[in-house]
């Protein structure tokens, strides 16, 4: 594993977990809260709070929690959520990061916001493939807002920023001259964007039917105080069916497309199993399926697979550049009438590459 490969995937992991405010972010449900509600009474709290738990053989353990306030601005419109958590690991790393979904105006309006700070401690055993042991630590600091408004029923535009930054220095004179040598002395990259999205799901946290389709542009500038000027398109894909009465499966599909990008900041493999940041390319494709299955009010199983490829500047989706995954989980509905899920989930990829989760909603 490359340093400028964890550097970028300590800064996305992170940036998901703001899916707090974005998200993911990570979310059938509906029916099993409704049995839930009906079966006993709930005693309901605006409170969250969540265990988080992540393990791979390329990134270490962390451990961690999430405190959350669950809020409605009306009547009409989805539960909001504000949010902090906090993660240690056993490789000395400590990070922060709080964010918030906001729900007003009927659903007509939208806002998420995110923001993150932390130190991350990498060693790595074979330096770029060098055989040199290098030992890093990063300081990460990042932002991130979105605003969308409906304009018509079920399309939202909207507008976008975000901003990160880290720097990185080594813990020794030869593993600085190591990491000055490959040029990895850090990055910001900052600018705005525009956001288009299509949402017909029954619920925002933790669908059981309907369609959410998005596609969305960041044009990072030096204007804006990015280190360079590049830009990248993400498109994002979910169809949730309900194929029987505790049944729900979830098709999913998405891309990122990225022009002039710096090697660190090009396109990933981003499925559960894999390092994110760990495969670059210019481009990546992603194909996943989920089935959930609720064995009781509350609890239920899942699997999981899916296939993703990286192309562009002279690779193509085949051989050695496609990566698989399969997966297994169970799920709690921590909060029924809010539809807000809890997941703990084993997925493996090609080689080594797998990954334990426990995290607050779905990945899809």
């Amino acid at each position: 594993m490359t340093f400028r490969h964890a550097c970028r995937s300590r800064l996305a992991a992170v940036l998901t977990v703001i899916g707090i405010a974005a998200t993911t972010l990570p979310e059938t449900g509906h029916v099993a809260a409704q049995e839930a509600d009906g079966d006993e009474p709930q005693r309901h709290s605006p409170w969250l709070l969540v265990p988080l738990v992540s393990s791979s053989p390329k990134l270490g353990t962390s451990f961690g929690g999430m405190a959350g306030y669950i809020m409605k601005f009306d009547e009409h419109s989805s539960p909001s959520l504000i949010g902090l958590k906090a993660t240690t690991s056993n490789t000395s790393s400590t990070v922060v990061a709080g964010g918030g979904k906001l729900f007003f105006h009927a659903d007509r309006d939208r806002l998420a916001f995110g923001l993150v700070g932390g130190k991350v401690t990498n060693d790595y055993l074979d330096f770029l493939g060098s055989g040199q042991e290098v030992r890093s630590d990063e300081n990460l600091r990042a932002y991130f807002v979105r605003y969308q408004h409906a304009v018509t029923a079920h399309w939202y535009l909207g507008v976008q920023a975000v901003y990160s930054n880290y720097g990185v220095e080594g813990d020794d004179p030869t593993s600085q001259m190591a990491l000055e040598e490959a040029g990895l002395t850090g990055i910001v990259s900052s600018g705005p964007g525009l956001v288009l999205a299509y949402d017909t799901r029954d619920n925002v946290n933790n669908p059981t039917s309907g369609m959410y389709a998005q596609i969305h542009n960041f044009a990072y500038r030096e204007s804006f105080g990015s280190d360079d000027d590049y830009d990248a398109i993400n498109a994002d894909w979910r169809w949730y069916l309900r194929t029987g009465p505790k049944n729900v499966l979830v098709l999913h599909a998405k891309g990122r497309w990225t022009d002039d990008a710096p090697p660190s900041r090009e396109s990933s493999i981003e499925m559960r199993g894999y390092t994110h940041g760990q495969y670059l390319g210019r481009n990546s494709l992603t194909l996943e399926s989920e089935d959930r299955y609720t064995i009781r009010p509350r609890w239920g199983a899942k699997v999981f697979g899916g296939v993703a490829c990286l192309y562009g500047d002279g690779k193509s989706c085949g051989g050695d550049q496609v990566y698989p995954m399969l997966g297994v989980g169970a799920f709690y509905i921590i909060k029924p009438q809010e539809h807000m899920v809890v997941n703990a989930e084993f997925a493996k990829g090609e080689g080594d590459n797998q990954g334990f989760y426990l995290r607050f909603g779905n990945q899809f």
